[in-house]
């Protein structure tokens, strides 16, 4: 039996990385089960046999699907893993991608100096090389950091650094512009609703709406209804201008519409997400029953996905609750 020769092409082939697209796509659209999606991606690894672009193509897409279930250290290994395929055959575009996701990844564990690291030689790179989007990612992963490490201020900044840049994209990227920029500005609608600036957290709130509707991913859906739910719970008074505009009232309107778009992608880890900032929610209300009980479940899942820095959080909310 002959051993198959590694092949070096840079690029995955077009019709292996649609093919892979696809089902990336129809996974984040909910039409497609993360476990059938998965098998289909390994089929494919398998079938390519050592076409190492082709392999590494599909750990990226792997590891991003792990990362949005919270299986961070499984999604760790998939990204590094594609980072040395890529590396191996001089592709060093997709490596600082594969950079990019790493940090994102740190960033999500409670790793920050990881994770500043990885933004920061991305953003440089980025730079280096003319790429835009890869700049704007790299901002807006690091502006989120930022928030997750209380330093709001520089966190503000960043993220409409991050929203300027996007708004240079080429047109072809404009659905994943859409989704880019609902998370930026759901990050930024946080930003404001921890310094009690409700006026601008409810607009950056209806701006995440906005481009999550025209994304019309669950993964960008989720996340908009989240920051609706949580800005609508840091009101002490309903501005009137929502209710004629005929918005609920009830953040927790918001937090099961977040947690059955997340569902649709069993995006784990966000979900916990949506029942901490629900039960945060439930505990202003008065119902600290309620919310013990769904932010117990959170801790769970934090603790069961290795989400530390949301576990902390967690922790936070519990003593507060009690």
């Amino acid at each position: 039996m002959v051993a198959t020769q590694p092949i070096y092409d840079k690029e995955p082939t077009p019709e292996f990385n649609e093919r892979c697209l696809a089902i990336l796509q129809q996974w984040q659209a909910g039409t497609l089960p993360f476990q059938e999606a998965s098998h289909q991606l390994h089929e494919m690894a398998e079938a390519t046999g050592e076409h190492l672009a082709n392999l590494g193509r599909v750990e990226i897409l792997l590891g991003v699907m792990q990362g949005y279930r919270g299986n961070l250290n499984v999604c760790i290994q998939h990204f590094e893993k594609a980072r040395d395929l890529f590396a191996e055959v001089g592709n060093d575009l997709r490596v600082v991608k594969c950079d990019l996701n790493l940090g994102e990844t740190y960033r999500q564990k409670g790793d920050f100096g990881k994770a500043r690291e990885l933004f920061q030689g991305v953003y440089e790179t980025a730079t280096q090389l003319g790429d835009i989007q890869l700049q704007a990612m790299a901002l807006g992963n690091a502006g989120q950091m930022l928030l997750s490490m209380k330093q709001v201020d520089d966190a503000e900044a960043t993220l409409k650094n991050a929203i300027a840049l996007a708004a240079q994209w080429p047109s072809e990227f404009a659905k994943s512009q859409a989704g880019f920029l609902c998370e930026v500005h759901h990050a930024l609608a946080v930003v404001y609703l921890s310094a009690k600036r409700m006026e601008q957290a409810l607009e950056q709130a209806q701006k995440s709406l906005h481009y999550a509707r025209i994304s019309q991913q669950p993964l960008s859906i989720g996340f908009a209804n989240r920051t609706m739910g949580e800005v609508m719970a840091g009101f002490d008074v309903i501005p009137a201008e929502l209710l004629n505009e005929g918005f609920s009232v009830d953040p927790g309107d918001y937090f099961r519409a977040a947690l059955e778009a997340f569902s649709e992608i069993d995006a784990q880890g966000e979900r916990a997400r949506t029942m901490h900032a629900h039960a945060k929610s439930l505990a202003k209300q008065g119902r600290r029953m309620a919310a013990a009980r769904m932010l117990q479940q959170a801790m769970l899942t934090f603790a069961e996905l290795g989400m530390v820095d949301d576990s902390a959080k967690a922790a936070e909310s519990q003593a507060a609750i009690f």
